[in-house]
């Protein structure tokens, strides 16, 4: 349960690239605290321009359209760490994988794209913007524009924090947050679109105990669900986090920043 004025910081980054070394070049936040009659927002979206020290990529500035000279004049990007940590009970971004290690707050982390996936499994998309639209939060408000720039972006997260915050306790978020997403379906290989409820135990068991995929960062997803697939067939103790409790059954999603898994190829 959490405290009364607990502050929970919705956080979203603009960054050099996607490669490392990278940097931050903008910070948006919007304060989303719970007070006597429930969650609300406090304030926001707030922004501040970031230099990085570092040249900006093109498939960066192609996304949120911020060039060298934009940032010369901006704050130290621990400056812009400091201001996001300060006063904050929890830091909370729609892909936290993405935002938390440029941040580096030590806050205890909320990933609003994971914890949709496992309260709204079945919409089309769980990219914020089309989530907005999905449970009608809105009807493009201005705060959401422009797109793929911090402060609006952090607006857009907030509000779906907001309904997350309906159904889901903080804790359960940040311990959904921490874990590999459950997937519905297998994403590759010769089971391609099988829904793992179907995947047979002699695959499960391949990629459980023979397959490679055990090492590979790129397929902790698959691992995970195959687990728990394979924990509920068996008398296996299980290691992963009980299911919280769905509305219906999820679908396969791409992460939650697609351009950014474009823009990486090109980097």
């Amino acid at each position: 349960m959490s405290a009364p004025f607990t502050l929970i910081r919705v956080t979203d980054t603009e960054t050099t690239g996607l490669a490392d070394p990278k940097e931050l070049v903008e910070i948006g936040w919007t304060d989303v605290r719970l007070f006597p009659t429930g969650w609300a927002i406090e304030s926001g979206p707030h922004a501040r321009i970031v230099n990085p020290g570092m040249p900006i990529t093109p498939g960066a500035k192609s996304a949120h359209h911020l060039f060298d000279g934009d940032v010369a004049d901006g704050m130290a990007p621990d400056d812009a760490r400091a201001l996001i940590a300060a006063g904050a009970d929890f830091i909370a971004c729609h892909n936290l994988s993405y935002d938390a290690p440029l941040l580096k707050s030590g806050k205890p982390g909320i990933c609003t794209f994971k914890c949709a996936k496992e309260v709204y499994p079945n919409l089309e998309s769980h990219k914020n913007g089309a989530i907005w639209y999905a449970l009608g939060l809105g009807d493009g408000a201005k705060q959401m524009e422009p797109v793929h720039r911090a402060g609006p972006d952090s607006w857009t997260t907030a509000h779906i924090l907001l309904d997350l915050l309906r159904v889901l306790a903080v804790e359960t978020m940040v311990d959904i947050s921490a874990n590999p997403l459950r997937l519905l379906k297998m994403p590759f290989g010769k089971h391609f679109g099988v829904p793992f409820s179907e995947v047979p135990t002699d695959y499960l068991d391949f990629i459980l105990h023979k397959s490679d995929m055990r090492n590979d960062p790129d397929k902790e997803d698959v691992v995970h669900t195959a687990r728990l697939e394979w924990v509920k067939r068996t008398s296996e103790p299980a290691t992963a986090r009980p299911p919280v409790q769905q509305q219906s059954a999820r679908q396969p999603e791409q992460d939650p920043d697609a351009w950014r898994k474009e823009m990486e190829r090109g980097f």
